[in-house]
């Protein structure tokens, strides 16, 4: 339905759509012009620059024509008819660019203190307000559990000793034993050794024997007394061989094959080889003793930790602003999204804490001097110096975050009172300065002021600069010299006579 409805739209040539706005905004500037007054024109500069125009504005041409009538009309006033005003006499005065802003005062550290573990509140130490010091005790929280907990786990700890020193033993032991075997493997391998030379060599014997007994040299009584000694011989090799074998079970090279490990040429890696093959499991028992243990002393240790976290101590030299938790209160570990514990601040030295218009940043830089008044103690300036300028603006407010450092070592100062800061921003210069009473403003930068010349008051525009209190500089339109009207503004008019009465 409404794309049938603003199709001809669509139809209409571009010449036309140009005439049709134009006159669209000659009705939007004729109503604005009309149907606004000045004080709410003032308040959106804006649309005044947008759709304001005094030449299409029926009430401009009324109080211009009202303004020459009465004008006419007052030609022939007496000097008894004027109307009596009070004048100021313009003069530059000295005057050094400052920026005035509207600030909150800052902690430069602020520390919310929580507990690392949860527990009963016991007892704090401070009250809201006591100066503390880094490292002083603040709080403590209940530590039975915890120290119950660290007296088994101390006793879990020297029976974690103790078996571990036994698996050593054990350990060392198995390692004798091994060296013993290895003593005796070699004491078998000689034995044997020597009991197969005997019986080659009482072989050798048997055949020389044997070859006189042919010849009749000697008795067959004699030859088989030594077949008997040969037989003795042998069995005495068979057994060696076997005291050996049983000696030799875990120590064989074979043994070390079955482990997937190469055979070392060196009799003294070997034997370190053997050693490790053959102590595996005591090994390994050492290994878990040992494991053991160190868990034990790591319990131990953490149940240490818990109770020393028990106690909250002071992380700065400073003020203890809040305490949010009394004794016999339930404690959760860490935020959690509660309140801290204590929260402690310093105040040796404070922020100045204040938002700057994006078109004012240029202006501003780390080091500039400020000067601060706080309502506390109106007649005190305090001196601080812009410490941080945010690198960053709110795309919302179009504003970035400025901080002055302040010295405040009597502490006179407290944080979050309210302060008017102006940061120094060029040298001392001359400049025209009037009351803000003295104007009728017309917008952020231009305002209409009273000039008196004859004994007649003149409305003229001028452009404004900074505010300075109650005054404002002006920046164009007034030069040293001049007279300006500063009472019965509303009932001044251009060309109106008057009385002067100079300030």
């Amino acid at each position: 339905m409404l794309k049938e409805r603003f199709d001809f739209l669509t139809k209409i040539p571009f010449f036309s759509k140009i005439v049709i706005s134009a006159l669209i905004y000659l009705g939007l500037s004729i109503g604005y012009s009309n149907l606004t007054w000045g004080d709410l024109r003032a308040k959106v500069p804006f649309f005044n620059r947008m759709f304001y125009s005094p030449k299409l504005s029926l009430v401009s041409y009324y109080e211009k024509f009202k303004k020459e009538e009465k004008k006419d009309s007052e030609e022939g006033l007496s000097e008894e008819g004027s109307l009596a005003v009070e004048l100021l006499n313009i003069k530059e005065e000295s005057n050094t660019p400052v920026l005035s802003y509207s600030a909150l005062l800052e902690p430069i550290e602020k520390v919310e203190i929580y507990s690392k573990v949860s527990g009963r509140l016991e007892k704090t130490f401070v009250n809201e307000g006591d100066s503390v010091s880094q490292g002083q005790k603040l709080a403590k929280l209940d530590s039975l559990t915890f120290e119950l907990d660290l007296a088994k786990q101390k006793a879990a700890l020297e029976s974690s000793q103790a078996l571990y020193r036994l698996s050593g033993d054990k350990l060392a032991i198995a390692k004798r034993n091994l060296e013993i075997k290895l003593g005796e493997a070699d004491k078998r391998i000689n034995l044997y050794n020597k009991a197969i030379a005997e019986l080659e060599r009482f072989q050798e014997v048997i055949k020389k024997k044997e070859i006189l007994l042919e010849n009749k040299v000697i008795t067959e009584e004699e030859m088989a007394n030594l077949r008997l000694e040969l037989n003795t011989r042998e069995i005495n090799v068979s057994n060696a061989k076997r005291d050996l074998d049983m000696v030799l079970v875990g120590i064989r090279d074979e043994d070390i094959q079955a482990e997937g490990l190469a055979v070392p040429a060196d009799r003294k890696e070997k034997n370190e080889v053997l050693k490790k093959i053959n102590t595996k499991i005591e090994a390994s028992e050492q290994e878990v003793a040992f494991r053991n243990l160190k868990a034990a002393e790591v319990n131990l240790q953490t149940t240490e930790m818990l109770i020393k976290e028990s106690i909250l101590y002071s992380p700065l030299n400073g003020v203890v602003a809040k305490i949010n938790r009394t004794a016999g209160e339930l404690v959760n570990a860490g935020s959690g999204g509660s309140l801290p514990i204590l929260t402690v601040i310093s105040v040796k030295s404070v922020y100045v804490a204040f938002s700057v218009n994006e078109g004012d940043l240029f202006k501003l830089k780390v080091g500039l001097k400020a000067d601060i008044k706080a309502d506390v103690s109106p007649d005190k300036t305090y001196r601080g110096t812009v410490k941080r300028i945010s690198p960053f603006v709110d795309s919302k407010t179009h504003t970035a975050e400025v901080k002055i450092q302040l010295d405040n070592q009597h502490s006179l100062l407290k944080p979050g009172m309210f302060v008017r800061c102006e940061v120094i921003t060029g040298k001392e210069e001359k400049s025209i300065f009037v009351p803000l009473t003295s104007l009728i403003a017309l917008n952020e930068t231009d305002a209409f002021i009273f000039v008196v010349r004859n004994k007649r008051a003149y409305k003229k525009q001028v452009k404004l600069g900074a505010k300075k209190e109650d005054k404002v500089e002006i920046l164009d339109g007034l030069e040293e010299g001049d007279s300006i009207a500063l009472s019965s503004i509303s009932r001044l008019f251009d060309g109106i006579l008057i009385t002067p009465k100079l300030q």
